[in-house]
């Protein structure tokens, strides 16, 4: 059972990575064309930073989310190294509790403000204002999807008890 989840997790963690990327690209590209418009040309364009800051905002929560599933979120190893084994499991799977529990709360809260700005659009490009909204409850699903298959995943204590009786 846990081997599909953890295919899902990687197969999700790939796509965050891909799309992640293209954003990536989409905002870089962005603010060139508009430096170059503005620099070289002598012309500004109205909606280069629009693109950039619709593109930064995807590319940031969902590279966020793929950092939970590598395990490169925020964190200090120092103390959880330093305890003994079933303790660090013990602690390492608390945390990832937490960390389900803030995933949750931001798919449940950036809902809610996505649905509350759906009829706004932004001013330059016109598009629907949601549409930038929806990166947090999109990362907070992902992040909610990764916590949850790192909390299930089997203990490396037993198989470090497992190795000791062979």
């Amino acid at each position: 059972m846990y081997h599909y989840l953890d295919n899902l997790g990687r197969g999700l963690a790939f796509g965050a990575q891909v799309a992640g990327s293209l954003t990536a690209l989409v905002m870089v590209g962005s603010l060139l064309l508009g430096v170059f418009y503005r620099y070289v040309l002598g012309d500004s364009l109205v909606w280069s930073d629009e693109v950039a800051s619709l593109a930064f905002n995807w590319t940031m929560f969902l590279f966020a989310s793929v950092l939970v599933r590598e395990g490169g979120h925020v964190r200090v190893t120092l103390l959880v190294d330093a305890l003994p084994s079933l303790v660090s499991e013990l602690v390492e799977r608390a945390i990832m509790l937490l960390i389900l529990g803030f995933g949750v709360l931001m798919l449940w809260t950036g809902w809610n403000f996505a649905e509350f700005t759906a009829g706004q659009v932004s001013p330059a490009v016109r598009y629907p204002v949601w549409i930038k909204n929806a990166a947090v409850p999109a990362c907070g699903l992902l992040i909610s999807v990764h916590a949850l298959v790192l909390m299930l995943r089997p203990t490396r204590i037993r198989n470090v008890v497992e190795s000791k009786h062979e």
